[in-house]
C-alpha cells in the first residue's frame, strides 16, 4: 500500500491497463466462443418430441439469460480498462499540468533558486 494516497504511478497504471486489455480482449474472445457453443445446443435429438416442446421455453431462457450474463460480464471488464486508461490519461494530464505550472511559477517570480522559494508563497 502507497504510503502517499495522493500519489500515482504512470508506469504501473500502463502496465495494468496493458493487463486489463489483455484480459479485456480474452473475456471478448470467450464470451464469443461461448455464444457460439451455447447456440450449437439449442438442437438435441428429439427436440421435437411433446417433452422437448413443453420444455423449450424454460430451456430458451436459460440459453438467453447464460448469453447475457457472459456478456454482461464481458462488457464489466472492458468498462474497467477503458475506466482504467481514461484514469491513466488524467493523471498524466494532472501531472503535466501541475509540472507546468510550478515551472511558469518559478518564471512568473524570478525564483530560479531551484525549490528554495525565499519566504515567497
Amino acid at each position: 500500500m502507497s504510503e502517499n494516497a495522493y500519489s500515482a504511478s504512470p508506469p504501473a497504471l500502463i502496465a495494468g491497463t496493458r493487463q486489463i486489455e489483455q484480459i479485456s480482449r480474452l473475456a471478448n474472445e470467450m464470451i464469443s466462443e461461448f455464444i457460439t457453443d451455447v447456440s450449437a445446443t439449442s438442437k438435441w435429438p428429439g427436440h421435437d418430441d411433446s417433452y422437448a416442446k413443453q420444455m423449450l421455453p424454460q430451456e430458451k431462457e436459460q440459453r438467453e439469460g447464460s448469453v447475457t450474463t457472459g456478456s454482461s460480464l464481458s462488457e464489466a471488464i472492458v468498462s474497467i480498462g477503458d475506466g482504467t486508461l481514461t484514469n491513466l490519461k488524467s493523471v498524466l494530464g494532472t501531472q503535466s499540468g501541475v509540472l507546468d505550472a510550478i515551472h511558469d511559477s518559478s518564471i512568473d517570480t524570478g525564483d530560479t533558486n531551484t525549490g528554495s522559494h525565499n519566504g515567497k508563497h
